[in-house]
């Protein structure tokens, strides 16, 4: 399946690059994301390829989404 990781917060919607993943790693990101704020910053590869990195103090403040694309 094809997913893309996007985090919102107050300066706006970070959408991730698509990949492809099996169900297998599809379920252990989803049960490692539900607690992405404790583990301090997050970094992720937008759609064009610009790689960011959040500090802790946002990533509390931000929610993540993975959209299923296929």
């Amino acid at each position: 399946m094809e997913i893309q990781i996007v985090l919102t917060n107050q300066f706006g919607e970070f959408r991730g690059k698509q990949v492809t993943i099996s169900t297998d790693q599809y379920e252990g990101l989803t049960n490692l994301v539900k607690n992405f704020y404790l583990e301090g910053g997050f970094e992720l590869t937008l759609e064009d390829g610009t790689f960011v990195v959040f500090p802790p103090d946002i990533v509390k403040q931000s929610y993540i989404k993975i959209n299923k694309i296929m």
